[in-house]
């Protein structure tokens, strides 16, 4: 404890005192202002240290199927109804599987078949939320709001202009945290809405889905709407391409040119999907850290 020392002092002193502590105080003041650590600039330049930043999360979903699948338009319908509820906050991609005769799908594709064998997905319909949680028609609704209402620190820019039947895509993405201790890949895929095929219905007529609005679209159901089908990856595969470290810090930025053939995609029924994952290796823990997508020829803020 600081010890208090009480002076006796004479009053001609105290007069004198009185000129003195001010000229004291000045110097004081100015001799602390001059030993005073000066704040320095902030690699980069501006003065300013970058801050934890937040973007609009977006939750992602792959719905593994095919217009052969008789129970696959339990979990389409689900995608169309949490889409009219999210609106943009809910992007989906159809991976069609149907290689052979009883399973022929015309939008077939093999470049997803390492996801399906790194997640055990072996059945359709199955839904894969966020690379991250598997899961069935029952299930996928609660999973999807659960998505949607996390908090995102990773923002992505798409812009697209369209030259003949050549697309130029620019990629941005944001980082509001560090994320340079974390495996981060961006992810590049087009896709097609409005494709139209008979897809086979086993809820027709079947007395346990009497009040599904399927339940009298008839088995197929003819001319069937396919949204958001998979048609080929723009990164060199659906397990993405590794962002460079030295981008993913807190404040960090990475841009992705690229040319993509949009040969046979029809005007405004095209789009570009973007995803930026943190794929830790283990599939418990590798996540879709937030999506995006674009009309091709438009663009897409954060």
């Amino acid at each position: 404890m600081q010890k208090i020392i009480h002076l006796r002092v004479k009053t001609d002193y105290m007069k004198s005192m009185r000129f003195i502590l001010p000229v004291l105080a000045l110097g004081f003041a100015l001799f602390s202002t001059g030993c005073k650590k000066k704040k320095e600039d902030t690699p980069g330049g501006g003065g300013t240290n970058p801050t934890v930043t937040t973007y609009t999360r977006k939750a992602y979903v792959e719905d593994f199927t095919g217009t052969w699948c008789g129970w696959c338009p339990l979990m389409s319908y689900t995608l169309e109804q949490k889409q009219q509820q999210h609106g943009s906050k809910l992007i989906f991609v159809g991976m069609h599987y149907g290689p052979t005769g009883g399973q022929f799908d015309p939008y077939h594709s093999n470049t997803f078949l390492s996801l399906m064998n790194r997640y055990g997905i072996n059945a359709f319909p199955t839904g894969l939320v966020n690379r991250q949680t598997v899961v069935s028609s029952s299930t996928l609704a609660s999973n999807i709001d659960f998505a949607v209402a996390a908090e995102s620190y990773v923002g992505i820019k798409l812009e697209t202009t369209v030259t003949g039947t050549d697309c130029a895509l620019n990629t941005t993405v944001k980082f509001g945290s560090d994320f340079s201790k974390k495996n981060v890949k961006l992810v590049l895929m087009l896709i097609e809405d409005g494709l139209k095929y008979n897809q086979v219905n086993y809820l027709a007529g079947n007395s346990s889905y009497q009040t599904h609005p399927y339940y009298s679209a008839g088995n197929p159901i003819p001319n069937y709407t396919h949204n958001g089908v998979f048609r080929r990856s723009i990164t060199a595969s659906l397990e993405g391409d590794a962002i460079p470290v030295a981008n993913t810090g807190l404040g960090g930025q990475y841009v992705n040119n690229t040319i993509v053939s949009v040969t046979g995609i029809p005007t405004g029924k095209g789009k570009i999907v973007a995803l930026v994952i943190n794929d830790t290796g283990s599939n418990a823990s590798t996540q879709v850290l937030n999506a995006q997508s674009v009309i091709i020829g438009q663009t897409q803020s954060f």
